[in-house]
Order: C-alpha cells, then structure tokens, then sequence
C-alpha cells in the first residue's frame, strides 16, 4: 500500500506541475488592460478575463486590474465572477484599455437546483428540496462526504457508529416507512446510482440537493421512496485553466471510551461474590461482614504458565496491565486532492485526482484510497454536445476484528500482557477469567489478516442534441463496473483460532456489473409572455449482475505465511457461488406549468416494470402533483420592502420499493444436511423459499405542505409538514407446521410518517469586515405501524423490533427501575426475588379470577415499547468571519431515542469474565446500577441495557484564513486558505464516557479529530 502511495504521490506532484506550468504560458498579440470594480468603486480581486471561443484568459490582481495578450481582432471579452453579473465586451484594434463595472447578481432565488432529470431556478420549485454548495462541504474530513449534511439538512438522519477506517454512515430521510426493507435514500451521482459510500473527493462536488417530497422523488419511480440525494460533480468553464489543490491532515484520538474496573473493584467483586454466597445460605441478607474477606484470601500465589508474577504479587506491586492503552493508538489520516480545469466555447474539461490514507484507533487497521476523475464537455456544433464523466476507483483495505477492542474492556488489568521473552500471553487472567484471551493476539504479525481490494469504474457518456428551439434530445449510458477481493485468514493462535481446530482462511472474489441508459425529450417554450410550459418525456433501462465465487477452509495448527492466497493449505473447504441478475425498465413524463411568474403547477408520472417482482405484478404506477404560489409577486405585496420573498407550496405524490432479493417469488429448495434412515447425515434437499405469486410493490403515499420565506435581504427559510402512509409493506409471515416452508413473503401491513421541518438562515451582522451568518435546522417526525397481518395487533417476538399497530417500531422489554434493597426484602419476595436483583416496574396488576387477589408476578405483560428514533434533530451552524479570518461552528443534536447499551452487557455478576466499570449493588451501596456480584441474571437483565441516548454535540469548530492577495498575486496564485479544525470533541448526554452517536455499540470507538489543512487555487 505505502508503494502504492508513493507512486500516486509522485504522479499528483507531476499532474500539479505541468497544469501550473499551463498556467502561467503567457499568450502573445495585442495587449489589452483595464480595472474592474463593482458598484461601489470598490476593485474586484479573481476575476476572470477570458477571450470568448479560445483558451486565452487571466484574471484580476489585488488592485483589480488585468492585462491580456490577444490572439487575434476583433475579439469578445467575457468577464465573469461569483455573485457577479456575467458581461461581455468587443474589442478591436483601436481598443487598448477597457475598464468594466460589474453589478451584484441576485442569486438567491434565482440559482439553479438540480432536480430529477434535470434543473429549475430556485423560484420555480414546487417540490420539497434543500441544498448544499461547495462552499458548505470544502472543509469535510471525512471519508464519505455525505456527513457533511449532518446538521444542515432538515430531516436527514445521518449517524456514524463505528470509528473503523472506512466506516459507513447510516442515514434516513423523514423517518422509517419500511419495516422489512432498507429506509436509505437513493443517491445519484451525475444523475447514475452510486450507493452509500461516495468514494469522490469533496473538492470535485459542485452541489448535493436533497429531494424531499414525493412530488419530488416520483419520477424516480420505486427508487424514490426514500428521499433522493442528487450529486453535482464540478465541470470545466470556459476561461482562464485553473488548478486546485486540496489537502489536510488529521489526527485521529479514540474518544468517550468505556471506563474498566480498577483492580481494587476487581477484588471487591470476587469479595462480594463470596459474601453473597455467604448470605444465600443463611437467607440473611447483609448479614456476612464486609471485612470478612480480604485481598490474600481472594488471589491467589500460584504463578500461571508464561507469567512471572501471582495475581497476589501483581496487586501488591501496583504493576498493572492497561489493556486499553496496549489496544487503541491515535490513527493518522493524509487527504490529497489537485484538479485542473478550464476550457474555451467548443470544449470543457475538468480533471482530478486525490489520495487519502485512513488509520483507524486499532493497530492495522487502515484504508489506502486513490481516485482519478474526468469531466469533459465538447460542442460539436450548436446543435449538438457530447460529454462524458468517468471515477476510477482502487480502495486497499486492512480491516480488523471488532472483538478486539471488546475484549480490551472484558480482560482484567490484574495480569501480565507478555512474558519473560517479550511474547504475547494467551490468556492473562486464567485465575480470574480463564477463558479470556489476549486483545493482542492479533497484533502478531502473520496471525490475522483481513483485507480488501476493490477496483471501481462508475462512468457515463452523453449526448445532447438541440432539435429545433425549445427542443432538446438527451441520451446517457453509464457503467457501473465493481471487483471485490476480499480475503481473511485467522491463524491458529489468534484470538478467534485460541477455541478453533486449527487455522481458518477464505478468501472471495466478487464482481458487480450494472448499466443504466437514460433517454429524454424536454421541450420548453413560452406563450404570450405570461405562460411559460416545461415538458419532458423519458425512458430509463437499467441491469444489474452480480457474480461470487468463494473458498473457506480449516489447516492444520500451524502457522501459514501465504496467509489466505494460497487455499490449497486448507484441509477442508468449501466452495461458495452466487449469480444475481436483476433488470428494470422505466417510462416517465413531467410537465412543468408557470403562469405570470407567480402561479407553479407540476405534475409527474412514472411507471416501473422490475424483474425481482412476480408475473402480473411487476408494473407499477406512481403518479404526483404540486402547485405553488409566489404571494409575494401579487400587487398588494409588491410594494412591501421587507418582504424579499414568500411562497406556499402543496404536493402529493407516490413511490414505490420492491426491496426484495432476485427470485423470491419462486418457490425453491435448497441443499441442507439431513439424516438419512435416522442414521448419518447426508446432503439433502429440503424447502427454503416458498414463493409468493402475488407479491408487488410497497407503496408510499406523501402530502406535503411547504413555506418559503425571506425577509430584509437578511433572513430566509422553509418549513414544511408532511404525512406519509406505506402500504403493502414487504414482510415475511409466520406460517403454520403443516405448511413446511417456515414463512413466506409477502404484501401485509402498513406504516405511517408525520412530520414537521424548520430551515432557517440568518444574517446578524453584516458590516464592511464583520459578517456573521446563523443556519439552522429543525426536524420532528412521528411515525407508527397502522397495519400488520390480518387481525394481528403486535408483533414482539423481536424485543429489539417490535411490531405494535398505533406505536412507532421500537424495543419492548421491560423498565428498569434500579436494584432491590434490603428494606424491601419482603415486597422482593412477592415477585420471587431477593435484595441485590434487578428491580423492574410491575406495569400490568394481575388478579386471580376467582378471588380477585392480586398477584405479583413480571411477565411479558409488564414490558413497554421504547422508542429507537429519535423525537427531533436539531442543527446550528455559524459562521463568523473578520477580514480574512472565519470561524465555523457546527452544534448537533438528537434527541428522545433510546439504545441497546452493550457495554452494560459486558457485566457478568456469577462469574468474573469481564471488567466494565460496574457501580455493582453491595450491603453498604444499596443505590448501585448494577446488581449484586454472585446472583444470576434471570429475564429482566436486557432491562438494564436500554438508555436513554439524547445528545448534543459541538461537531465541528474550524478557524481558517485567507492570505493577502496582495502576497499571491506577485506568485500567480488565486488563493490560499489554511484551517485547523477540531471535530467531534464536545458530546454532551447522560452516559458517562460513550458517545451515543454510535447506538450501543462497542466494537470501535469513534475518534475526535485534530485537522490541519490547506486549499490553494492558481
């Protein structure tokens, strides 16, 4: 990998070189010279000066001024700038100086937003659609840039859970609508689906749109019922070439990490255990004395094999093993990214490429990412255009067992981590835990390996064809083309090969082919002045093949240095095959309506045909409307100056999901041992799927009713509400013995989404240096189950997703309600249990039907639902800026979910084999979470994992500064920025030492980020 990186670091320095030295080539011919200013008289640094229809450009100095060789005269001027209106001059041979005032362009409103299949001026949408620029993402350091909607997209659920290198995020988009399948949001990338986990560099996004409503989303048929996240790549402009470079530094530092027991508690709990033995024989509870035990009495003297010192030995000498720190290191990320791009009126191209080297908080954990990307726009004539967009990808990724970092917490620091010759000790504690193997096994070179190659090609090419005016033909084929080599080998004396016969390796190979052809028509065309008309007609084919092949097997107990490319160590293996092919066809239409500027109406239809739904269902229909109005555009608001813009906008529309795998809606049989003639096992063929002949399309129906607003040039915003109703839910019902097939899937059920989102943005202070802007966001969703199988009222056979009609999906168990005390020895005794156990709510009074008694017991009847999403997320950003200084600030919170703590789990009152910080109940702490050391679990322990997991956090503070133009212009450069960044330091919530963002898990710990960085433009 370090090769690799040095190759492609190599080729980046030469890329960058030979785009700065095209750069700066002067152009030779008549010289023209002239200032731009803006209203003001103020003079505009950057902007660009191009000769229209050739490569020939510059742009202005600090003083605002340029001069420009001409090829030839006459020539036209094109003067160009951000927030600026475009202008164009001629000039011929008398001119030799041209000085230009640029006027500020009203953008707000009128910016382009992408939308499916194609663009609309902001005031023109009728649909539910929130956007991110380029500005708002330049500073991610992340490996997948969609976090950067964390926070400034109302109704976008994005959490990371694990600190892994290369770990994904999870997302959802006004709450859950499916049950059984998945709730992510479809994401395009320059209009192709891409997945989850965009591999691009943040510097070659132009914008993100999200895609909200279903007037929005239903021309993407039954990939829209999620939401929609379109991507925009940058594209090359013509002018002046340009050339970016983008690059930080990251220092990665494990955070919010689980606290272990010190090895006084260690004792205390093997006193306490003993105690409670004690105790249980005699039935008097607390009656044993706490000085009864002590520390001798409790470890032992005896030395185990490898080890130099007793646990006796190492507690008196104080020198213990601090398995966390042996375990977790500060990880390094190095991000490089370089782009070049430029153009003249015929052709536009940009290129980039970047690198980025993730290490993870565990030793060998680490991805090496390296992409290469062209955009490349040609005018054949004015007629016609073709382009193409092409990302090759190539990810090498050592990944690491989660187990390890859990077993850091379980190992108790009363050990010794290596013996007399520096070699790793199997099992440290085999007094205290003997089953507790080393986290460090795996850290031995050679015994555990798990990586991943993967090579991605994800491009498109297109073409445009203008028929006649208003009139335009589209067609783009795109290529999705993923290889997968994915291999693992666990050594006989690794963590996982301690309770192994021998040593496991497999290793598979995986290849994912898929295209989509896009064809469209949009005629556009205005009558009359007043009424303008957008229609578009399309058609969409899409195929997906996916192909694995397998191998897996045991060796004998010995150490393999061809690790898992070389299968033919293992003496028994076996061969796993897997083909897939799905396809889609899709016929689509939209007409866009304006009248006077003020009156939107849009409506949209999309039929869907997919292969993975059964004969006479595989069509489906999603049809939406919307309409808005521009109140501010009518006469009695026209004159009201505050009001900059207000717009009341109303859709409806339906989506689909056939999230179901290829052929399961054919019957099969599957291969499966089985005992022949109640004797040997034998391979046989038994029944695995039944198939269900009328299986369709889950359906999703939104409203949604939506405000846009802005005030004194200083505050905008939106809020929308909306109510979403799925129906035919996609999932498996239980059928009776007799049937044989255990279950089926099929169309039952239905959910419901309610919803209210809160977009706000304002501008406190705007001054000649002072600026300080404040975005916020706001999303509150209820969602609940309307609808299960016929005549059935809940589901809660799954506690961590119950299934109950009126209540959102949820855990069902029962409520904690601390440890019983000794006071409360006799009312323990009606529910079976004694002081020192669990206490949970008796939430259901059971009476004996014939005497009408009470009876205390805890069942199933006793346990509530808790919810797993949160009630609102809630977002603030700022940004404040001084001259050349800004300062962002990013806050973060969600708040009214719970999680299935696992940490809490890792506590084992009967037997010592974990030490999580456990405040554990005794005689003399009677107010403890945990309960006593020595009593068994029994039903109610799953009760004690659920928390509360509200929080807020301070995600991102970063302080950048531009330096003086007046120090670049001399060097040719257009910009330098450098920042420093702290992200993910400030979590504020009821658990101590977790961070909730991460939903109970404790296999690798999320990291807080140290960042430097650098963005420099030529």
């Amino acid at each position: 990998m370090k090769n690799i990186g040095l190759v492609f670091r190599r080729l980046l320095f030469l890329f960058m070189a030979v785009a700065v030295h095209g750069v700066i080539v002067a152009q030779t011919g008549k010289t023209i010279s002239g200032v731009l200013k803006d209203a003001t008289g103020e003079p505009i640094v950057g902007v660009s000066v191009a000769v229209k229809g050739t490569t020939v450009g510059t742009s202005t100095d600090i003083d605002g001024a340029y001069t420009l060789s001409l090829p030839e005269l006459p020539a036209t001027l094109a003067f160009s700038y951000i927030g600026m209106i475009p202008q164009e001059h001629r000039v011929d041979a008398n001119t030799t100086r041209l000085d230009v005032v640029l006027e500020e362009e009203v953008m707000l409103l009128d910016e382009l937003v992408v939308i499916g299949y194609g663009v609309v001026k902001k005031r023109d949408l009728t649909g539910t659609v929130s956007s991110i620029k380029a500005s708002e993402i330049e500073h991610v350091a992340s490996n997948n840039a969609m976090e950067a909607m964390q926070s400034r997209i109302p109704g976008m659920d994005i959490t990371k859970s694990s600190g892994a290198a290369g770990s994904g995020l999870s997302m959802k988009l006004r709450g859950t609508r499916s049950i059984g399948a998945n709730n992510a949001p479809l994401i395009l990338v320059d209009g192709v689906e891409y997945g989850s986990t965009i591999d691009i560099n943040v510097s070659d996004i132009e914008s993100m749109e999200v895609l909200k409503d279903a007037s929005s989303t239903a021309i993407y048929g039954t990939r829209g019922a999620n939401g929609v996240v379109i991507i925009t790549t940058k594209r090359g402009q013509a002018g002046k070439t340009r050339v970016n470079v983008n690059a930080y530094l990251s220092n990665n530092m494990p955070t919010h990490i689980p606290e272990v027991m010190t090895p006084l508690d260690d004792v205390r709990m093997l006193i306490e255990r003993r105690r409670y033995n004690d105790d249980n024989v005699t039935k008097q509870w607390g009656s044993t004395p706490a000085g009864k035990y002590t520390v001798s009495d409790i470890l032992t003297t005896d030395i185990p094999d490898g080890r130099t010192l007793s646990d006796l030995d190492i507690y008196n000498s104080g020198n213990f093993v601090d398995w966390i720190d042996l375990v977790l290191q500060n990880g390094l990320t190095q991000n490089y990214e370089a782009s070049v791009s430029g153009g003249n009126e015929s052709t536009n191209f940009n290129l980039s490429l970047g690198t980025m080297q993730e290490e993870g908080m565990l030793r060998k954990d680490e991805m090496g990412r390296y992409n290469v990307k062209v955009n490349l726009d040609h005018k054949i004539n004015k007629a016609i255009k073709v382009g193409t967009s092409m990302l090759y990808t190539y990810k090498n990724w050592d990944r690491r067992d989660g187990r390890v970092f859990n077993q850091s917490l379980k190992l108790h620091t009363i050990a010794e981590a290596y013996d007399k010759d520096g070699e790793v000790i199997n099992t440290p504690n085999p007094n205290i835990y003997a089953a507790g193997y080393s986290p460090l096994l795996d850290d031995v070179e050679g015994r555990y390996e798990h990586n991943i190659k993967e090579k991605r090609f994800f491009g498109n090419v297109y073409g445009e064809w203008d028929i006649m005016k208003g009139l335009k033909f589209r067609t783009m084929f795109a290529l999705d083309q993923r290889g997968t080599r994915d291999g693992t080998y666990d050594d006989y004396l690794s963590m996982r090969g301690q309770s192994a016969t021998g040593s496991n390796m497999s290793v598979t190979q995986s290849d994912n082919s898929s295209f989509t052809w896009d064809n469209t028509l949009n005629y556009l065309t205005t009558i009359n002045r007043e009424h303008e008309l957008n229609l578009l007609l399309g058609q969409s084919a899409t195929e997906s093949v996916y192909e694995s092949h397998g191998l897996s097997g045991i060796g004998p107990k010995e150490h393999f240095s061809s690790l898992f490319y070389n299968m033919n160590k293992a003496t028994t293996t076996t061969i796993s095959n897997e083909f897939v092919k799905t396809a889609m066809l899709s016929y689509f239409g939209r007409v866009n309506y304006k009248w006077r500027d003020k009156y939107l109406l849009t409506a949209s239809l999309r039929s869907d045909g997919s292969s993975v739904l059964a004969e006479g269902h595989k069509w489906g229909y999603f049809p939406s409307a919307a309409v808005a109005w521009r109140v501010n555009e009518e006469n009695f608001l026209k004159d009201v100056d505050p009001l900059d813009n207000l717009k009341l906008r109303l859709s409806w529309g339906e989506s689909g999901s056939a999230a179901v795998e290829a052929y399961q809606t054919v019957t099969a049989i599957g291969k499966d041992p089985v005992y022949y003639n109640f004797a040997a096992l034998v391979t046989g063929q038994v029944p695995s799927i039944l198939g269900d002949e009328n299986l369709r399309w889950e359906t999703t129906a939104t409203y949604n009713v939506g405000l846009d607003f802005g005030f004194l040039n200083r505050i905008t915003g939106t809020v929308d509400m909306y109510w979403a109703k799925t129906n035919d839910l996609l999932l498996y019902k239980a059928l009776p013995p007799s049937a044989v097939y255990p279950q089926v899937l099929t169309n039952i059920g239905a959910t419901e989404n309610r919803g209210i989102e809160i977009s706000l943005n304002t501008n406190i202070i705007r001054a000649k240096d002072w600026n300080w802007d404040i975005s916020w966001s706001y999303a509150a969703n209820k969602e609940k189950v309307t609808a299960l199988a016929s005549g059935v009222e809940r589901d809660v056979t799954d506690i961590d997703r119950a299934l109950v009609v009126g209540e959102p999906i949820s855990f069902y168990d029962f409520e904690y309600d601390g440890i019983w005390s000794i006071a409360e020895t006799d009312e323990a005794a009606k529910y079976g249990a004694i002081p020192g156990q669990i206490k949970v709510k008796d939430l259901h009074e059971d009476y004996d039907e014939n005497t009408n008694e009470r009876i205390y017991r805890i069942d199933d009847n006793d346990k509530r639902l808790f919810k797993k999403n949160p009630d609102f997320i809630f977002g603030m950003n700022h940004t404040v800026s001084y001259k050349n200084f800004t300062l962002l600030a990013t806050l973060y919170a969600r708040v009214g979910q719970w999680m299935r703590y696992d940490y809490m789990d890792l506590y084992r009152p009967t037997v010592q084999d974990a030490s999580v910080a456990a405040d554990f109940w005794t005689p003399e702490n009677q107010n403890a979470v945990f309960p006593r050391p020595g009593i068994a679990t029994g039903n109610t322990w799953s009760s004690l994992q659920l928390k509360k997991a509200s929080y807020l956090k301070l995600k991102d503070i970063t302080l950048s500064y531009d330096l003086p133009k007046s120090l670049l212009s001399k060097a040719n450069i257009s910009k330098v920025k450098v920042y420093g960044s702290l992200k993910n330091f400030f979590t504020f919530s009821n658990i101590d030492n977790y961070d909730p963002e991460r939903n109970g898990a404790v296999s690798f710990p999320l990291a807080k980020q140290v960042i430097f960085g650098l963005n420099l433009e030529f």
